[in-house]
């Protein structure tokens, strides 16, 4: 999950309970507007509320045109001498931070990586990601023993054909289990809507995670697999300017239930809002922040205002489901404030 806004906002008013029951793979990028990168990280710590977390690096914000010192700091984390030791001694300066194994296809490199992992003694995430130039987890797994509770999240990225993400993603996971039965894989996916033109109104879409990883079960039942996904995220939009109709989006065990203003209707946040408690799949999501935000909108600044909040309230509630915590809220949730 990308270190966006949005995102930490999210992981920021999940309940304790709920964050007991998550473990986020974080890829850091430089704060927006922040000077220094140790303000994005300040942002995730106080987010996971001492709660462990792998942090990686977001490799879409490497050499980005900004000219603030965050961003220099930040592309000298890929610098790769020495297995990334300054990655490395970054993580480790990070309170319940566990590193992310960077890719390489140089053998020498990633044997000084496991080597950097091994001292720093919090585990490793090795994630591999479709589409990835580099096989990471074959590559390992022909190396020497990796340092102890090293995680593989096989990463089928995102994608609306469940049958693609497996033909990619079974093969990966067999390779590893026959390697290392005894190896924890997290199967990962994402498959909310890429585009939401369709709708007018509201309309229920499917989601396929859970379909993705049964499937992957099914194949692998001696396996020890964990569930993973995005977050109800999706890869970045390029988008063709002019206004964005306002949405809110309701998350639900299987699906997403989408409610979307015409482009050159009236409807509000407010009425979409108004909309979404009136309908019988409002009852269903759990109460926690995100659904807050829903109820609270009134369309004089409380609740979900734009895009942001929406996708923030959306995450909140996904995670929230996905967490199965008996306390859903806290006691003390106030609105978020940068």
């Amino acid at each position: 999950m990308k270190t966006r806004i949005s995102e930490i906002e999210a992981f920021t008013f999940l309940s304790q309970a709920s964050k007991e029951r998550t473990f986020p793979v974080f890829l850091l990028r430089p704060w927006p507007n922040a000077n220094f990168l140790q303000y994005a990280v300040d942002k995730i710590v106080a987010a996971m509320d001492g709660q462990p977390f792998a942090l990686g690096l977001d490799p879409e914000r490497l050499n980005h045109s900004s000219s603030k010192p965050a961003q220099q700091e930040f592309d000298d984390l890929f610098h790769p001498s020495l297995g990334f030791q300054h990655y490395y001694e970054f993580i480790d300066g990070i309170e319940g931070a566990v590193p992310v194994l960077q890719r390489s296809s140089d053998a020498n490199n990633l044997l000084r990586q496991l080597a950097n992992a091994t001292e720093l003694d919090r585990g490793l995430v090795v994630h591999q990601q479709r589409g990835a130039g580099i096989p990471l987890s074959d590559t390992v797994l022909n190396l020497p023993p990796l340092p102890t509770d090293t995680i593989f999240v096989v990463d089928a990225g995102w994608g609306r054909d469940p049958l693609q993400m497996e033909a990619w993603a079974l093969p990966v996971a067999q390779r590893i289990y026959q390697a290392i039965p005894t190896a924890e894989i997290v199967i990962m996916s994402s498959s909310f809507p890429e585009s939401f033109g369709h709708i007018v109104g509201d309309v229920e879409e499917l989601a396929h995670e859970n379909g993705f990883f049964e499937t992957m079960r099914h194949h692998l039942q001696a396996a020890d697999l964990t569930y993973g996904d995005w977050g109800s995220t999706r890869l970045p939009q390029t988008g063709g300017g002019g206004a964005i109709p306002p949405r809110i989006d309701l998350a639900r065990p299987a699906s997403w239930h989408i409610f979307r203003a015409a482009p050159t209707g009236s409807e509000t946040y407010h009425s979409l809002a108004q909309d979404a408690q009136a309908h019988p799949s409002f009852s269903a999501v759990p109460d926690c922040w995100g659904k807050l935000q829903v109820i609270e909108t009134n369309g004089n600044g409380d609740g979900i205002t734009g895009p942001k909040m929406n996708t923030s309230a959306r995450i909140n509630a996904h995670m929230t489901q996905r967490a199965g915590a008996t306390i859903t809220l806290d006691t003390d949730e106030q609105p978020f404030e940068d």
